[in-house]
């Protein structure tokens, strides 16, 4: 008989998946991917590519992350699968590494506006300034603004109606707290004030709001490009990765509730979509890069909920 030592008792044949391995080879190059997740991977060289992923959300926050959201990465060639156009991407070479909510998380601000607030008047503004501009630069939240939004669109459906007095109106400006109406203070001002503020808690939330700012601004949010927004043409809005509102079950959140139902009437677009050419080393860099930015900013801002009062009963994962 003949021996069977150092042949391989299995052999894998893997068709149109040119873009996995091309993909797998420039990560390796860069000392992104593990040459060990390969036998772990089962030589798939698309599992390889997303055990590689899945190892760069732990390095860049994952636990914390995910925390407070419930987000799926996903390595695609096209933005819309049921789209008609033709394949302009022959060799697989151009894809997309994209970011989706599965569910929004929650957070109530109120506690922590109020208890910012005795600390000084515009604090309770500022600190809503840069927590939701952080999250709002990677992925999208819902919060008082997009409840405005909702009570405006319903007017307009009404108005001229007979019976016009007789549709409840969500009155979401009645939950709008006071001192959300004042300006904000500015990054320089923030900082003079920050060593002079009493109370450790204010200090703590104001400082990781700062840091969070920071965070989210290490690397720019990727634009659509023409051909992108000709595939997303017929696509709904990102879906929340996050609702925010001021009390547990205030008006925001029922118009949350109300707008949910049509979220999903059309496929949406997703929250962060990032182009990248598996060929191009530096394409691949500069794509996981952006990539772990958006990863370290949720897991910054899922360590500030943490401290925010009243926020321990919306953790997601444990």
């Amino acid at each position: 008989m003949p021996g069977l030592d150092g042949v391989p008792l299995e052999h894998r044949f893997s068709a149109g998946d040119q873009a996995a391995v091309a993909l797998a080879r420039t990560l390796l190059k860069l000392d992104v991917a593990e040459p060990g997740d390969w036998a772990i991977a089962g030589h798939d060289p698309t599992a390889y590519v997303l055990a590689t992923v899945d190892r760069w959300i732990r390095r860049h926050g994952g636990h914390a992350l995910r925390r407070r959201f419930d987000l799926s990465a996903t390595l695609t060639g096209r933005l819309d699968e049921y789209s008609e156009r033709k394949d302009a991407n022959p060799d697989g070479s151009h894809l997309y590494l994209t970011v989706d909510p599965d569910q929004a998380g929650f957070v109530v601000l109120g506690p922590t506006l109020e208890l910012l607030e005795g600390a000084h008047p515009r604090l309770p503004v500022t600190f809503y300034a840069l927590f939701a501009g952080a999250l709002n630069h990677w992925v999208r939240i819902y919060d008082y603004r997009d409840a405005q939004d909702r009570v405006s669109m319903l007017r307009e459906w009404i108005e001229g109606e007979p019976d016009e007095e007789q549709y409840e109106i969500p009155d979401v400006e009645s939950c709008l707290p006071v001192c959300m109406k004042q300006r904000p203070l500015g990054r320089r001002r923030l900082r003079e004030l920050a060593s002079h503020l009493k109370g450790r808690q204010v200090r703590a939330l104001m400082r990781a709001a700062l840091e969070l700012a920071e965070i989210s601004q290490r690397a720019k949010r990727p634009q659509l490009t023409e051909e992108m927004r000709e595939e997303l043409m017929d696509t709904n809005p990102p879906l929340p990765s996050l609702l925010a509102a001021f009390a547990e079950s205030d008006a925001i959140t029922g118009c949350f509730e109300d707008d949910g139902e049509n979220m999903m009437e059309v496929v949406p677009e997703p929250s962060l979509i990032i182009p990248l050419n598996a060929h191009e080393p530096g394409s691949v860099r500069q794509v996981f890069h952006t990539f772990g930015v958006l990863c370290n900013t949720l897991a910054a801002a899922s360590r500030l909920i943490d401290q925010m009062p009243g926020n321990e009963r919306w953790v997601i994962e444990h």
